[in-house]
């Protein structure tokens, strides 16, 4: 079966090639300071093999720059020009075949899912990032490391009258619920009611990955994916990973995901290009 492939990590990259990244913006800064770097990381994704390049959007929110300090007209500002510069530097880097995806992430920490800030002020905030996002010429829009299933259709009520098409990517607590403890099972149902093009999951440990592939499978009928974390244990809030699990463990979920029917694969926090490259070798051996 044909399929798609991913691109890597980029905060965990940057942490890599020398970059300390600040609080509450983390990896957004890269973009005005470091635009050479970004284009670079995401420029060997493509080289490795990558069909998609993910914006790195992680942290452009007004949110997230209103927590430096600065003024709340300063902040909206700053994130705009970090969302609309990282877009620039996904299109620079790739090639014209290459899809870009704009990438939402959960708004407060996509790690603790009882810090959703409720619907009406999230439902608000991803108008604003959508409208940036689409105004600046993104070919996919998806919710990344999505924790709740509140914080999900809060974000997704706000593209219904897009036309590109939606991915949403979930991070777990266990094979069968996401962090806040909603089912997998009342999720899928609940992205029945929008125009979903794929669901994947992501920065998920390799056999938390693993063991919900086969929920994906017996609750969803279209299209999906995985791109796991790449550390050993849960994953690192910071990006900072000390131990990493082998290429063979990963190369291993991503073929029983592929086994599986995934139409898309790929690698989360703590991967490189080496890791795209790999599966770029398994396209082959899958087209075969």
């Amino acid at each position: 079966m044909p399929f798609k492939i991913l691109d890597g990590a980029m905060g965990s990259e940057l942490i890599k090639r020398g970059l300390t990244l600040p609080d509450h913006i983390w990896s957004a800064e890269a973009n005005i300071n470091h635009p050479e770097l970004v284009q670079q990381i995401h420029r060997e994704y493509v080289d490795a093999g990558a069909d998609y390049i993910t914006t790195n959007t992680f942290r452009t929110t007004p949110r997230a720059y209103l927590k430096t300090g600065i003024n709340r007209k300063k902040a909206s500002q700053m994130a705009k020009n970090s969302l609309v510069q990282a877009v620039e530097h996904a299109k620079n880097a790739g090639d014209p075949d290459t899809k870009i995806i704009g990438s939402f992430a959960p708004l407060k920490d996509c790690y603790k899912p009882a810090l959703f800030p409720g619907s009406d002020g999230a439902i608000s905030e991803y108008s604003l990032l959508g409208k940036w996002m689409i105004d600046a010429g993104v070919d996919i829009l998806l919710f990344e490391t999505m924790n709740s299933m509140a914080e999900t259709e809060a974000g997704l009520c706000t593209l219904n009258e897009t036309d590109l098409p939606i991915w949403v990517s979930f991070v777990l607590k266990n094979e069968t619920h996401l962090l806040s403890g909603d089912s997998l099972a009342d999720v899928f149902n609940m992205l029945n009611n929008y125009q979903i093009e794929m669901i994947l999951l992501n920065c998920n440990p390799l056999g938390r990955t693993k063991r919900a592939v086969d929920n994906i499978v017996d609750n969803w009928i279209g299209g999906w994916g995985i791109y796991p974390n790449m550390g050993r244990g849960e994953p690192s809030p910071d990006g900072c990973i000390v131990e990493y699990e082998p290429m063979e463990k990963y190369l291993s979920v991503i073929e029983h995901a592929l086994n599986s029917g995934a139409s898309v694969v790929g690698a989360c926090c703590g991967s490189s290009p080496k890791h795209i490259a790999e599966i770029k070798k398994l396209k082959y051996n899958f087209a075969e």
